[in-house]
């Protein structure tokens, strides 16, 4: 038990070591995506405004025209929750193939593999803060403007990246070994799409209900419903203490189960990749 408190701590200390590196390689990543496209990396950008802008038009001009959702327009609800699916669905995919994709970096030289997954995140990540400030101009766009609740974002956006680094971490690891694991995940990543409740209200499904039950057991409920509540103005997050708790106790689990795997795992990789 001591000894993997010690490796935990020392895992995560590798990796604050090599930040200069994660930095490099942040960059690099976000560049080779879009390797020989002509607009280059602004692709990473326009696929999905694009994606929001014709939800904006069939949702404002079609259906559930001037329809509301708590007092607010329907695609601000909308949005508001749809942004960090675009952000979580993307790292579910792309961390879980992140050794994969940097094997060449791995078989050739000594290198902190741990440090992958954290900047396939971090790739993410700046596209995701991209489009918060498009989720900004939308509300002012329809006349609202900034509330004090807005900033607990920053507190979602944290658990999003602590669970999906943790997550990235257990199944980058796994797939070296076992190369279906990223399908699966891509499988998983569409059902949650439609189990989150993101293009629906989650009080369409009661709670006692069985259906109720397995979609409120979903760790990125708390962070879809958290991003929205935000934005919304309508709950702050220590107004959920037990879903609260339920989530941290997952994630704090599959950060540590991750970090521990991914470290017992790794001096394998040159041998099998």
């Amino acid at each position: 038990m001591v000894k993997n408190i010690k490796d935990f701590f020392y895992f995560l200390l590798s990796i604050y070591e090599t930040r200069y590196t994660i930095y490099q390689l942040t960059t690099k990543d976000l560049t080779k995506r879009y390797l020989g496209s002509f607009l280059g990396v602004v692709w990473a950008f326009i696929q999905p405004l694009v994606y929001i802008l014709v939800m904006w038009f069939v949702f404002s001009f079609g259906f559930r025209s001037g329809q509301t959702v708590n007092e607010y327009p329907f695609i601000l609800w909308l949005i508001s929750a749809m942004i960090p699916w675009f952000f979580i669905s993307e790292i579910l995919v792309q961390g879980s193939r992140s050794i994969l994709d940097y094997s060449y970096l791995i078989k050739k030289i000594v290198f902190r593999s741990s440090i992958i997954p954290v900047v396939k995140i971090l790739t993410g990540l700046i596209i995701h803060l991209f489009f918060l400030v498009i989720i900004i101009l939308f509300f002012f766009i329809h006349g609202y403007f900034p509330i004090l609740k807005w900033i607990q974002v920053l507190y979602y956006l944290l658990c999003s990246l602590v669970f999906l680094l943790g997550f990235s971490w257990l199944t980058s690891s796994v797939t070296v070994f076992i190369k279906d694991v990223p399908q699966f995940v891509n499988v998983i990543n569409q059902i949650l799409f439609w189990f989150t409740p993101i293009f629906w209200p989650i009080e369409k499904v009661q709670s006692t209900t069985t259906l109720g039950i397995i979609i409120r057991l979903n760790p990125f409920l708390y962070i879809i419903q958290g991003y929205r509540e935000s934005f919304l103005g309508t709950y702050w997050f220590w107004q959920h203490p037990l879903q609260t708790l339920y989530f941290w106790i997952i994630t704090i689990f599959l950060f540590i189960s991750g970090a521990l795997i991914f470290r017992k795992l790794k001096p394998h990789f040159p041998d099998v990749l």
